[in-house]
């Protein structure tokens, strides 16, 4: 399938996007972290450019009518308040880490439906 690249925000890069109201949506979301990130404390997922929650909600509100799969861009240390705050928007959600370096260097990922578990 053809891919198109766009360098854009995600509100004007999904606006013309229209997908049938049976597909499965698989979002990849993973922002710039910003001042989301910290050594000691980790990501703040409230804190990154632009906020995922403000992303998640854009996207349950564009595509009400379509299951989601969102897979969103974790590190392994992470705020256990803004997982918290975030999975709360989802019918199912898991967490995982990936232990593919030293400590303090592997990254994860939250994954998250709307419309369907799995």
């Amino acid at each position: 399938m053809p891919i198109d690249i766009l360098n854009t925000d995600y509100l004007s890069g999904l606006a013309g996007i229209s997908v049938a109201s049976d597909q499965l949506l698989i979002i990849f979301i993973a922002p710039p972290w910003g001042d989301a990130f910290d050594r000691t404390s980790g990501v703040d997922l409230r804190r990154t450019t632009p906020p995922i929650s403000e992303i998640v909600d854009f996207l349950m509100h564009r595509f009400s009518r379509n299951r989601l799969l969102c897979a969103i861009q974790v590190y392994e240390i992470v705020l256990p308040v803004s997982v918290a705050e975030l999975t709360a928007r989802f019918d199912w959600s898991t967490l995982r880490i990936y232990d593919l370096n030293r400590p303090g260097q592997n990254h994860g990922i939250l994954l998250g439906t709307k419309g369907w578990t799995p």
